[in-house]
């Protein structure tokens, strides 16, 4: 008799279990009525990514593609940039009135200063960023080595002269990590460092 009593159990916690949850919940979802998130809005986020190229190595860009450049006449501790009037017109401060989003830099490594007229400039290792006016798509780097003293920047916000900067590795050919940008790859894997973003 008692097994009786345990099979009718059994099959009545069966039942009411498959009542309870016929519909599994979407990977990344969530039940009905459970807690959801909106998705980020990331509309006003400055997007900094990184990009390869052969002859470049690893290098910085906007979320358009284009490379960022540093200015040997800047200062970089503490972060001072010596571009104004003129020279801002034609190489444009990295504006970071919102907080930077970098795929590939170490977070730690950005910052930003306060320019003269107000507005907030990117810095990478404490090197302020800049885009080049005549740059308009993609891949293009007229700026790089412009006067001696431009260069494109390195993930690690050293400057890239002629070749590859100094610890500027390169990797496979994975994907790109920068939108537009054809002839970008991946970056290489990053070591465990506990911090987001990176």
């Amino acid at each position: 008799m008692r097994r009786g009593h345990a099979i009718t159990a059994l099959a009545a916690l069966a039942v009411s279990l498959t009542a309870c949850g016929s519909a599994p919940t979407p990977p990344g979802g969530a039940a009905t009525g459970g807690l959801q998130a909106d998705p980020a809005d990331l509309s006003g986020a400055n997007m900094i990514f990184i990009a390869n190229t052969d002859q470049m190595g690893w290098f910085v860009t906007d979320a358009d593609g284009l490379p960022l450049y540093r200015y040997d006449k800047d200062v970089q501790k503490p972060s001072k940039s010596n571009c104004e009037g003129e020279c801002a017109k034609a190489w444009k401060p990295v504006i970071a009135d919102k907080a930077p989003m970098a795929t590939g830099v170490d977070p730690i490594s950005i910052g930003t200063l306060t320019r003269p007229d107000g507005t907030k400039q990117l810095t990478i290792a404490g090197w302020p960023q800049y885009t080049y006016a005549e740059d308009k798509t993609a891949g293009d780097m007229k700026g790089q080595g412009k006067g001696g003293v431009w260069f494109v920047t390195a993930p690690n916000g050293a400057k890239i002269t002629g070749g590859k900067a100094q610890n500027n590795s390169k990797s496979s050919s994975a994907p790109s990590t920068s939108p537009g940008s054809g002839a970008s790859q991946a970056p290489p894997s990053a070591p465990a460092s506990g911090t987001p973003g990176y």
